[in-house]
């Protein structure tokens, strides 16, 4: 929450203006907000000179009765060499050694008490799996909790955001701690080209995600003065299954080449099953149309291919999502030529053994093998492999 008041001396050539803003939500003081509190209250470092509790309080978004405390922790008395000889003021080291002495021991809080090893298999799962706090949550429930204490998802949340457990924070979240903002509804851009494939002329059963085997298609590549390979993404849209798949270049045969590779793989029948329908991007890598929807192997189509709007890559939210996480584990700018087959591998294999909350915490792969029904076999790009 932003505050109207602002506060300004002008007479201060070089400091900083106060702008009355919430700085955290947190109860607890961390050690930056115990300096940037000691700048305020001693008005140095270019900080403006505030002593008032409650204005403190309204800067650092805290009760005046927490600040109060704080205050009260980390006065210390200086002696001076001018009258009037000694001035209480607020020192953060004094104030932060304090707060340790006392919370030593004591755990990361109050509900994980001293639960190590909760709190081990939690650091664990954020560090090395990637995980949200909802899929440790839901992993916990399916494969049992590591001890006695049960904390749900909004408290886990918590506490990764306020500190309270050693060696995690939010910076090891997907989002860094971010929240994705809504987005309105994207512009519509016509176009002459494939109106007949346009995204407008997609089944219902498409649009609503009712009907499993239906896929949104993109390619992911290099940074630049990189070698010109790049991943081939697919994300299927009702149960999130994710295909990463390495090709040469962003070109229309190396495309249509792999998804002939694939056809082979299972066969012209399951892959018109798997494959009913994919929505790409304009790009001219997926320009061929006919040989991307004609089969290898038989006379067929092997699918049908649809294109978003231009400009409109949230009409393939779910892929676009999903190429974001790949990011994670490839980051954007890498050249992707000198990433092994095995690193592309364990990316995809954690994105569709990961559970999801749209999924009721069931994992992508789950979710696909209970939608296609029984006697289903996983495809041997899909198997789920260390």
């Amino acid at each position: 929450m932003v505050l109207a008041e602002h506060i300004a001396n002008e007479g201060t050539m070089g400091r900083k203006k106060l702008s009355m803003e919430r700085m955290c939500k947190h109860t607890h003081f961390t050690w930056g907000e115990r300096i940037t509190l000691q700048y305020h209250y001693t008005g140095t470092n270019k900080y403006q000179k505030i002593t008032s509790p409650t204005l403190l309080g309204q800067l650092f978004g805290k009760n005046e009765r927490t600040l109060r405390r704080e205050l009260k922790r980390g006065m210390v008395l200086h002696e001076l060499s001018f009258e009037p000889f000694e001035r209480w003021e607020y020192n953060a080291d004094y104030a932060q050694n304090d707060a340790d002495s006392k919370s030593k021991g004591k755990g990361p809080e109050v509900k994980l008490g001293k639960d190590w090893a909760l709190v081990h298999r939690v650091c664990e799962f954020v560090r090395e799996r990637h995980y949200s706090p909802y899929a440790i949550i839901q992993h916990f429930l399916a494969n049992g909790w590591p001890s006695q204490t049960r904390i749900c998802e909004k408290t886990l949340y918590s506490y990764i955001a306020e500190g309270d457990i050693t060696g995690i924070s939010e910076r090891n979240l997907l989002l860094g701690g971010r929240r994705r903002k809504p987005r309105g509804k994207p512009a519509r851009h016509s176009r002459a080209a494939n109106a007949a494939r346009s995204i407008d002329t997609r089944p219902a059963q498409i649009n609503d995600r009712s009907q499993i085997g239906h896929w949104e298609m993109d390619t992911v590549y290099s940074g630049k003065e990189c070698s010109p390979v790049c991943l081939l993404t697919l994300t299927e849209r009702k149960a999130r299954v994710e295909i990463t798949r390495k090709i040469p270049d962003r070109t229309a045969e190396s495309v249509c080449a792999e998804f002939d590779a694939m056809e082979r793989q299972i066969g012209s029948l399951r892959f018109r099953h798997l494959f009913k329908s994919i929505t790409a991007d304009n790009g001219g890598e997926f320009s061929d149309v006919d040989a991307l929807e004609g089969s290898a192997l038989c006379t067929m189509p092997r699918t049908h291919l649809y294109f978003a709007h231009p400009y409109c890559s949230s009409e393939r939210g779910t892929n676009e999502n999903h190429n974001g996480t790949i990011r994670r584990f490839i980051p954007k700018g890498s050249d992707i030529g000198s990433v092994a087959e095995r690193t592309v591998r364990v990316t995809q294999n954690w994105m569709n053994t990961y559970p999801r909350e749209i999924l009721n915490g069931h994992t992508p792969l789950e979710e696909l093998v209970t939608d296609m029904g029984e006697g289903f076999i996983i495809p041997s790009f899909l198997e789920a492999r260390e």
